[in-house]
C-alpha cells in the first residue's frame, strides 16, 4: 500500500503549480426558476454556490438548491460537486461548471410529517437520485473592495439524471444571484 501512496503523492506534487497560489473564495446566493421533463412540472427556489478558485482560471464548486416543483407538490434538495473554469471578457466573468449531482425529492406532505428526518435526508419517502450537470454563469461586477468584488450573476444549468423511475429524467434552471469574492492573495489596505 505504501508504494501506491508514494506514487500518488509524487504525481500530485508534479501537477501542482511551481508558485503557490493563495486562492480565491467565491460565494453567491440566488433565486431560480426550474422546469423538468414532466409536462407542467415547473417551480423554483433558492440556490447556494460556494467556490474556491485554485488558479486564475480553474476551481471547485459546491452548488446546492432547495426547490419546489408542482408535480406531486414535491421539494427537491440538490447537492452537487463541480469542476469550474472561468474567463474574463472585459469586466464580465464567464464561468462554466461540470459536476455530479445527488438529489432528494419528497412530497410536501412527507416533509411535513417528518421534518427532522427529511432535513437529515433519511426520511421514509425520500427519492434519492443521482446525475450529472453542467452550467454557465455570467457575473457582472457591482462593486469592488480591498480583497475582492461583489457581483450580480445570471445563471443557467441543466441536469441529467441516471434514471427516470423516481422522477423526471432531466431538469433545467435559470436565475439570478448575488455574490462576493475574497482573494486570499490580495492585501487589505489600511486607511491612514
Amino acid at each position: 500500500m505504501q508504494p501506491v501512496l508514494v506514487l500518488a503523492m509524487a504525481i500530485g506534487a508534479s501537477l501542482l503549480p511551481a508558485a503557490a497560489h493563495a486562492g480565491e473564495l467565491d460565494l453567491n446566493l440566488g433565486l431560480q426558476a426550474t422546469t423538468t421533463e414532466w409536462p407542467a412540472d415547473h417551480g423554483g427556489g433558492t440556490s447556494l454556490d460556494l467556490g474556491y478558485w485554485i488558479s486564475e482560471h480553474f476551481g471547485l464548486k459546491y452548488i446546492g438548491k432547495a426547490h419546489y416543483a408542482t408535480v406531486d407538490e414535491r421539494v427537491m434538495t440538490y447537492l452537487s460537486l463541480n469542476a469550474a473554469a472561468q474567463h474574463d471578457i472585459g469586466s464580465v466573468r464567464l464561468v462554466g461548471t461540470l459536476g455530479l449531482v445527488h438529489q432528494h425529492e419528497e412530497t410536501r406532505t412527507a416533509l411535513m410529517e417528518a421534518p427532522f428526518s427529511a432535513a437529515l435526508g433519511i426520511g421514509d419517502n425520500i427519492r434519492h437520485r443521482a446525475g450529472a450537470r453542467t452550467g454557465v454563469s455570467l457575473a457582472v461586477p457591482v462593486f469592488t473592495y480591498d480583497r475582492g468584488e461583489g457581483y450580480l450573476a445570471f445563471d443557467l444549468d441543466a441536469t441529467m439524471f441516471t434514471e427516470d423511475t423516481r422522477g423526471p429524467r432531466w431538469m433545467t434552471s435559470g436565475g439570478i444571484s448575488f455574490g462576493c469574492t475574497f482573494d486570499f492573495a490580495r492585501k487589505a489596505t489600511v486607511a491612514q
